[in-house]
């Protein structure tokens, strides 16, 4: 067990045997969400976002196994390795994955990203009412559309 003193009139600080047991900041802690209570199309983004990031884990650990001449490799089988990966990505998130996800949702929803729909952005009949223009988000945003 190790401990750092910061200095003289301040406690010692435990960091604990190794980083799973080390303390977290409690500011940077983020709080579990209810995901009955959060967007579906949020839940669905963040699962996405960690199935991709297991995938490119997945491709980039298999980048650094050795090739020889000896393996049996071509191109259909790096082919049905890589779709076999990302399957394998998407089912491990289903089935609970690294937390990632958790964690983007917890991030959103701690930033109030999640507005009720009633509460959020306009929907795009609302944003298109004005005549004659139309809602780019640009530099032009209001003015008439040129034709």
């Amino acid at each position: 067990m190790s401990s750092f003193p910061l200095n003289p009139i301040q406690k010692r600080i435990d960091f604990g045997d190794s980083a799973l047991t080390a303390p977290s900041t409690p500011g940077k802690r983020l709080a579990a969400v209810d995901r009955t209570k959060v967007d579906p199309q949020m839940i669905q983004a963040a699962e996405g976002m960690e199935a991709m990031f297991l995938d490119y884990m997945m491709k980039v650990m298999r980048e650094t196994i050795p090739k020889n001449d000896m393996d049996l490799e071509s191109p259909a089988t790096n082919i049905y390795r890589g779709m076999l990966d990302s399957e394998n990505a998407k089912k491990a998130v289903k089935a609970g994955g690294v937390g990632l996800a958790d964690q983007l949702i917890a991030y959103l929803e701690s930033q109030r990203y999640t507005l009720p729909r009633e509460q959020g952005v306009p929907s795009r009949a609302e944003s298109h009412e004005v005549e004659g223009s139309a809602r780019t988000g640009g530099t032009h945003e209001g003015q008439s559309v040129r034709k």
